[in-house]
């Protein structure tokens, strides 16, 4: 392989791996992802989800994993068997405050375990008989002011690293009514819950600002769903739904603004380009014309590149935008493209005046004739007079007929052509004779 070749086999690979770097970080860069730092005990954990692991790891079917389209990334900071106060503790550390400093959202849900040992469960299912009424109402609403002055601190440290969206479960009651192992305490469960739920999640949710999401009302009478069987945890169905309420609030602090801005809303003959404002967490943006809905774009639709495409005719076109938080359509009707006027060409319809077949055509005999008539017409005999008789012209009659005129130099060409080869054979004839003279 010679030099030439070696460096042009260097090019030609040195350009395919740029495109391809090219077209992966195109591809990272249309992809964003929503970091999500998730807090909170064995639910946020995922626990029992799939086989248990040592040590355990958290389950990529636990809600924050599934919040809008899944395309998120979770900092973990959550533990089964946590209560709210070895959660403090735990966001206390520096591990857990340089996850919150990338958070551009915080899911709370902590508090369960508190209530769980209070109400002393395990003594409960045992006994299937709760513990004496009154030391447990003694228990809970110690439990329920341990709950409420922690998740208050808790949401204060997370403020002071972020100041992304904290979004604060409500607790669920996990006891369904026909449960066959929980429904004798499903009623206490309800108390507990709603009791719980007013006097410190909402109420914290409304002193400091954050967002309440209620697990309570998505969870009522779908435990058998929602709960697995003989377990107080969420199924995968449950981890979904408690997913949604995030989705949706966020949806509701960040809708998706589809915002097309024109190259021009004037009247031109030429192409209209329609570039859209940043979207965060884009996955994908596409367009289509005509009217459509988003169950279109599932497997059509043109991508859009650099937020930006063009459009050469007038109509609607809907455009599709895909985010980590869910998805959106908006239609925008282009009417100022006008057809394009091109200029004439002039080969293609010659002047009017330039095609004259008849002066092109030779005279004819006729007019021969006529142009030999005089210019000055006898006056018109009078009926005094003698009409005057005319001699009749002799005419020259020719012999044979005309010939058209088609003669051409072609025959002049090959007579002369033969004369230069008879000229080239003599001179050729007459070299080889000489050689051969020499030779002898």
């Amino acid at each position: 392989m010679n030099k030439y070749k070696k460096q042009s086999l260097i090019l030609v690979i040195f350009t395919a791996l740029t495109l391809l770097f090219s077209t992966t970080a195109t591809a990272a860069e249309q992809e964003e992802t929503l970091t999500v730092v998730s807090l909170g005990d064995s639910i946020t954990f995922g626990w029992n989800l799939e086989q248990p692991q040592t040590p355990p790891v958290q389950s990529e079917n636990a809600f924050p994993f599934l919040i809008g389209n899944g395309n998120t990334e979770v900092l973990n900071v959550s533990y089964p068997g946590w209560t709210s106060t070895q959660l403090l503790e735990a966001i206390k550390t520096e591990e857990s405050q340089q996850k919150l400093q990338q958070a551009e959202t915080v899911t709370l849900s902590i508090g369960a375990n508190d209530l769980l040992q209070a109400i002393e469960l395990s003594k409960m299912i045992e006994n299937q008989q709760p513990v004496d009424p009154e030391a447990l109402q003694q228990k809970v609403a110690a439990a329920t002011a341990q709950v409420y002055n922690n998740i208050t601190e808790i949401i204060t440290l997370i403020k002071g690293q972020t100041d992304a969206p904290i979004l604060l479960y409500s607790l669920y009651n996990p006891f369904g009514m026909n449960d066959p192992i929980y429904g004798s305490i499903h009623m206490l469960g309800e108390m507990i819950t709603n009791s719980v739920n007013s006097k410190v999640y909402s109420t914290i949710a409304a002193q400091q600002g954050v967002q309440y999401l209620d697990a309570y009302s998505a969870f009522n009478g779908k435990q058998q769903d929602y709960i697995i069987p003989g377990d107080i945890h969420p199924t995968i169905s449950g981890q979904q739904a408690l997913a949604l309420l995030a989705t949706n609030r966020l949806n509701e602090l960040n809708p998706i603004m589809i915002n097309p801005i024109l190259s021009t809303e004037e009247e031109t003959a030429e192409p209209v380009s329609i570039t859209l404002e940043k979207i965060e967490h884009t996955i994908e943006i596409k367009w289509l014309s005509g009217e459509k809905t988003a169950a279109d774009f599932v497997n059509e639709g043109n991508l859009v590149e650099n937020n930006s495409f063009t459009v050469t005719e007038n109509g609607v076109y809907t455009i599709y935008v895909k985010t980590a938080l869910g998805e959106s359509i908006s239609r925008i009707e282009i009417s100022n493209i006008t057809p394009k006027v091109e200029d004439p060409i002039e080969d293609e319809e010659p002047p009017v005046d330039v095609e004259q077949p008849e002066e092109e055509e030779p005279p004819s005999d006729t007019n021969e004739d006529e142009d030999q008539v005089p210019a000055e017409q006898p006056e018109k005999e009078t009926q005094d007079e003698a009409p005057k008789v005319e001699k009749p012209k002799q005419t020259m009659v020719k012999s044979g007929h005309a010939l058209p005129d088609t003669a051409t130099s072609m025959y002049n060409i090959l007579l002369t052509g033969l004369c230069f080869i008879g000229i080239g054979g003599g001179v050729l004839f007459n070299q080889r004779l000489r050689k051969s003279r020499v030779k002898q």
